[in-house]
């Protein structure tokens, strides 16, 4: 059970925060605080939002390995 629901976990993170990275690569600190196409958000916001998600992710994985009553 604990290695179904960790797999679940890693595949709600997938890789958008690394296809963020690579898509926003190269751009200065001043144009990551420009908006992104028609999100509304700029390029830092969604890095930070996909960067907090992954930091979720680790930590619920981190939990259920330690939870016992999952083996």
């Amino acid at each position: 059970m604990k290695d179904f629901i960790i797999r679940c976990i890693e595949q709600h993170r997938g890789d958008d925060y690394y296809r963020a990275i690579t898509a926003f690569m190269g751009r200065t600190a001043k144009q990551l605080q420009e908006p992104y196409g028609q999100s509304g958000q700029t390029c830092q916001t969604i890095l930070d939002g996909y960067k907090q998600r992954g930091d979720k992710c680790d930590k619920a994985i981190a939990a259920i390995k330690k939870c016992d009553k999952l083996d």
